[in-house]
């Protein structure tokens, strides 16, 4: 499957964090600056993209009309972070809490210089369904992106590549199946503890760990059933455009350009 094949069949939605999506609305002509992805590092990828700032929107949409034309905004930029971490919560998992981890894996990630970003022969990707620069969200289940991957990849054939499983490829068979892009485990499995102290524990501290360690497992499992087993998200700017498919959403923030880009 070619890019102009795949990317005919997204169906398109708005990135689903209304607070990003309403920042990126003071920006005119954003543009992405930066893309760092990182491995074996709990920040998994940065994503930047700037342009001139209006504290009204309406200025924006001025401008754009003015094809350029009009008083000029300072820099800002946008700084999408994706980064694995844990979270304790009433103490942690030692403190009579639970501790959990918040995955943010970068499975597949290309850019797409905006000439090509068609990515055939259009100056903009309008031909595919979007409309305009800004974030979106892939939303197709299964994702075309995942089936193409899988066919082209002999290596694996299942995303992700642990369970549950999204998607299993039969090369035999030329088909797919799999719990879908919603797939989570009623339970997660921890890591066996160990004790540390100079005598065993006893047996009511064996059970009060035992429990413990069954709410954790139970407090993980929720927040996998609590958001989609990854996301396909698409960044339209007037530099590159960005795809990404992940687990989850970025934080982001507010940075000061600092010279010219």
């Amino acid at each position: 499957m070619g890019r102009r094949e795949r990317f005919s069949q997204y169906q398109w939605a708005t990135w689903p964090d209304e607070g990003l999506v309403e920042a990126a609305a003071h920006l005119y002509m954003p543009a992405v600056t930066r893309v760092e992805q990182r491995l074996n590092s709990l920040t998994a990828l940065v994503i930047e993209f700037d342009g001139e700032y209006f504290a009204d929107v309406a200025q924006v949409k001025a401008k754009y009309e003015a094809y350029g034309h009009g008083v000029s905004g300072p820099r800002r930029a946008l700084r999408l972070t994706w980064e694995n971490r844990w979270e304790e919560r009433d103490g942690g998992l030692n403190g009579g809490g639970v501790t959990v981890f918040h995955s943010e894996r970068i499975f597949f990630l290309q850019t797409y210089e905006e000439f090509y970003a068609g990515p055939f022969g259009t100056f903009h990707p309008l031909e595919q369904g979007i409309k305009s620069s800004g974030l979106y969200e892939v939303v197709n289940d299964p994702d075309p992106w995942i089936l193409e991957i899988l066919r082209e990849n002999n290596n694996t054939d299942t995303f992700p590549p642990y369970a549950p499983k999204v998607l299993e490829y039969d090369r035999e068979t030329d088909t797919f199946s799999g719990g879908g892009r919603f797939a989570s485990a009623e339970t997660v499995s921890s890591r066996d503890y160990f004790w540390t102290g100079e005598t065993e524990p006893t047996p009511e501290q064996r059970a009060e760990f035992d429990a413990a360690v069954k709410r954790n497992q139970e407090a993980q499992a929720a927040l996998e059933r609590s958001r989609p087993r990854y996301r396909h998200l698409f960044i339209s700017s007037n530099s590159v455009m960005v795809e990404i498919l992940c687990e989850g959403l970025p934080r982001w923030e507010w940075v000061e350009v600092e010279g010219d880009r």
